[in-house]
């Protein structure tokens, strides 16, 4: 029987979620002979069914053995930093990107990671499209996309650039890739946000500047602790129910970009709605991992399960829910429409939104791993867990380095699983690229590493 214990006040390192004793591997991790600092040399000692919802993720991943299935090891570790960057977080300034550890997952109220810095309080632009200083970690000041009037305090997921929050990334340097329209017929938006590690190694050497940036012989190094989210958000209208709506995490009143009178002023204006998530990206470098652990989570309800037996995911159509990328209607339409038509090449103010989006046909191409969907399927079981909104949110890719030294532009740190036939792909995040060898790591080492930019991508994507 999975035993729970919920609460705060647990060691940061050691405490991050749970540990699940019917995963075919044991999910603690051995430490390696001779190594310092192991991640896990002071746990305190748990029965080995017990179960931890609570605030605090794991430091890191330190020994794979070969002979072993490595996912559910690393699945543990993703879902546990999930559940510590949803809990909810801290309000003030001062208190940026800790949780609130007198509340349980299941409360209202902005996330832990919701409170990290937003990627326009780090890359600002005057109103002359300039580089604008970037002001420091422990405060709300700087310039907002959506005007003067707006604090940043303010749930914001806009960008100074009209229209950039509406596109995917591609494998290209520099270059948007397709919206994305739900079947409410509006356009999901993208927020990146990241943590206090990352900002300053970004913002002090004046990389947010456009200054002293890194190159090939002069690498940056994102340091351990680093973290990175992007998260996708569908637009919720008046067609999404009461019953729909219990069903996802949704902030509510966030500004967001109104199409119409940014298309008729020519520079970003935004308006109020209610966002629902609906897709996750987690990137947290660590001492063993330094090029990151990578991990990529969905809402249930996105688009029809693909898996089969044991290994199907929930589907939308069993809690009698819509699916928010698909209809069924139109089973013949596979991803539609077709990539490279008009309606998936990206937006701006040379080919803006249309006011009346035609939804894209979502499906999944390939099937989460097997073991991720039994480990999915136990977390939204737990006590904790089930009867929240986290409970329809599941883990579809995880993605690690095997070969972490040396640290350096041109080692791509043999991501695994690069050459197994694994969904490595978040439908509300890489749409189209859901095929090998398209995959997180590949991506963001071809548009970045080969500029010494460390696997991050934001240095060159908003500069």
């Amino acid at each position: 029987m999975l035993q729970l214990r919920i609460g705060s006040g647990f060691r940061q390192r050691a405490h991050a979620a749970f540990k699940v004793a019917a995963l075919p591997l044991a999910l603690a991790v051995v430490a390696s002979a001779g190594m310092a600092d192991a991640p896990y040399a002071d746990e305190e000692a748990l029965p080995p069914d017990s179960v931890h919802v609570v605030p605090d993720r794991l430091s890191d991943i330190e020994l794979l053995r070969a002979d072993k299935d490595p996912f559910p090891i690393v699945d543990s570790y993703a879902w546990r930093a999930f559940i510590a960057l949803n809990w909810p977080a801290l309000p003030g300034a001062d208190r940026r990107g800790e949780p609130d550890r007198a509340k349980t997952i299941g409360d209202p109220g902005p996330r832990v990671w919701e409170s990290f810095r937003s990627r326009h309080e780090l890359f600002q632009l005057d109103q002359a499209a300039k580089a604008s200083p970037t002001p420091g970690w422990s405060s709300y000041d700087g310039l907002n996309p959506c005007g003067p009037n707006v604090d940043n305090r303010e749930k914001t997921v806009a960008a100074f650039e009209p229209f950039k929050d509406f596109n995917q990334p591609t494998f290209v340097l520099r270059k948007q890739g397709n919206p994305l329209v739900a079947q409410n017929g509006t356009y999901v938006r993208y927020e990146t946000r990241i943590n206090q590690l990352t900002y300053d190694a970004i913002a002090k050497p004046g990389w947010s500047m456009g200054q002293n940036l890194p190159t090939p012989d002069a690498p940056a190094r994102m340091p351990s602790g680093s973290i990175a989210v992007k998260a996708a958000w569908r637009v919720l209208t008046d067609a999404d129910t009461p019953a729909i709506r219990a069903r996802y995490y949704i902030s509510h009143g966030a500004n967001i970009v109104d199409v119409a009178r940014t298309k008729a002023s020519g520079k970003t204006v935004c308006t109020k709605a209610d966002l629902a998530l609906v897709g996750l990206h987690i990137v947290v470098r660590t001492r063993f991992r330094p090029q990151g652990i990578w991990s990529s989570f969905e809402h249930v309800d996105n688009v029809p399960a693909i898996g089969k037996g044991p290994f199907r995911e929930p589907d939308a159509r069993d809690s009698g829910a819509p699916y928010s990328f698909y209809n069924p209607d139109h089973p013949e339409r596979q991803l539609w429409p077709l990539y490279g038509s008009p309606q998936t090449k990206p937006v701006d103010l040379a080919n803006p939104p249309s006011l009346s989006p035609v939804p894209n046909q979502v499906v999944r191409r390939l099937p989460i791993h097997g073991s991720t969907v039994t480990l999915n399927r136990q977390v939204s079981a737990l006590p904790g867990i089930k009867g929240t909104v986290w409970e329809h949110y599941m883990l579809v890719a995880t993605q690690w380095p095997t070969v972490t030294r040396p640290v350096a532009p041109f080692n791509d740190s043999v991501f695994f699983p690069e050459h197994r036939n694994e969904n490595l792909a978040n439908t509300t995040m890489e749409t189209y690229f859901q095929d090998r060898p398209a995959n997180c790591m590949s991506c963001h080492h071809k548009v970045a590493n080969s500029r010494g930019r460390d696997f991050v991508g934001i240095i060159d994507s908003f500069r």
